[in-house]
């Protein structure tokens, strides 16, 4: 099929997933703890962990029940159709692929990236049943794919996030399934991402053209409230002050995975930073750059810290109304978009609007290479 308009980052959420994708399968040891789903009182609930997460098909990524005004763009979605239903039997949209495929083409998407579970490897402590659930999800990634369109739909895999060997395995393991990539959790990394001890992992994502991504997911370490009563007091401010920021999280991810020498050794291995947002990039690269020159050209690298970027790596975004004076600063062939559906900040299904708003003034050439072509290229999506 041609590709005119091709998001680089939608999602599949843990909260729509099977209910009994993971305990079906789970060895009896792990049965109370794999993700699993539990009818209560109001519904079907999420049980990660031994521990309640929050509805079954709720507001994705967190397991919220729908209410009105908590977000308005959920308000809007939900005015057009879109239903959260708890209930035993309920088809979540995002993973029922008719529903699915009727909201690409309400939205005039022709092929995604989807991103799944983005949470999972920070709500499971085992790390051997973090693994064993990353590979019971990709194999259903891999089936999804195929019972909505091969030619639409391409799930990124979830890397496992504390082997790096079982890391390299996995990729290696996907890329036979046909997944064109995967999503690797940092926050809980053992070693951190700047440790030569995951070059496996960077090693077997070059070998397979198999790129890593690292979704932006919040700030681990933000002021919290001292108290549930002034989170409870205080709600409005702390959720903004979370959301506001969550996606400059991945400032550490660039700095690490390019201080690691990665980029050096490995020139076919690509990453991306997920739903990262475009403009604060410059400044970064030219602080990594300065600082890189005056206290780090022991690593001997043969380029500037950002140089291997512009060669390697890429950025996501779904909006971006600075984007423009940005580009020739960061490249663009190293940009692409994404509707972020089906998320409460999604510009679900007014993608084209928003693009045409912050795009308009950019050439068509550079619209294309955007909203089309470096997602293609990245991920060998080819028309057909």
């Amino acid at each position: 099929m041609p590709y005119n308009l091709i998001s680089g980052d939608n999602h599949i959420d843990l909260t729509y997933l099977p209910p009994d994708l993971w305990s079906s399968q789970a060895p009896g040891k792990w049965k109370l703890l794999v993700p699993r789903v539990e009818e209560l009182e109001d519904g079907l609930h999420w049980f990660v962990d031994a521990q309640d997460r929050g509805m079954w098909n709720g507001v994705g990524p967190g397991f919220l029940k729908y209410q009105r005004g908590m977000f308005g763009h959920i308000d809007e979605m939900k005015d057009l159709g879109f239903e959260w239903d708890y209930r035993p039997g309920a088809k979540p949209r995002p993973t029922t692929p008719e529903l699915r495929l009727a909201d690409l083409d309400r939205d005039g998407i022709d092929a995604e990236v989807v991103y799944g579970c983005l949470m999972i490897n920070d709500l499971i402590g085992d790390a051997g049943i973090r693994a064993w659930a990353d590979k019971m999800y990709n194999d259903w990634a891999a089936d999804f794919a195929k019972r909505s369109d091969p030619r639409r739909v391409f799930p990124l895999a979830i890397i496992p996030n504390t082997d790096p060997i079982e890391a390299a395995a996995e990729v290696r393991r996907c890329a036979k399934m046909g997944l064109r990539g995967g999503d690797l959790a940092f926050k809980r990394m053992s070693p951190p991402l700047y440790h030569d001890g995951w070059f496996p992992l960077w090693e077997a994502a070059a070998e397979c053209k198999f790129p890593i991504a690292f979704h932006s997911t919040g700030f681990k370490a933000l002021r919290a409230p001292d108290t549930p009563q002034m989170e409870q007091q205080y709600l409005t401010q702390w959720r903004l002050v979370r959301s506001a920021l969550f996606q400059l999280d991945t400032m550490e991810v660039l700095v690490s995975i390019l201080a690691s020498g990665a980029c050096e050794k490995y020139p076919d291995f690509n990453f991306v930073l997920g739903e990262s947002g475009v403009t604060w990039l410059p400044y970064v690269f030219d602080r990594l750059d300065t600082e890189y020159q005056d206290r780090a050209r022991s690593l001997g690298f043969s380029l500037k810290p950002s140089d291997y970027f512009r060669r390697q790596g890429y950025v996501t975004y779904q909006q971006d109304q600075y984007l423009e004076p940005i580009i020739p600063l960061i490249g663009e062939d190293n940009i692409i978009w994404g509707a972020d559906y089906p998320h409460p900040d999604c510009i679900w299904p007014n993608s084209h609007s928003t693009l045409e708003k912050n795009l308009s003034g950019l050439s068509e050439r550079v619209q294309k290479k955007i909203t089309r072509d470096n997602a293609a290229k990245l991920y060998n999506i080819k028309d057909s």
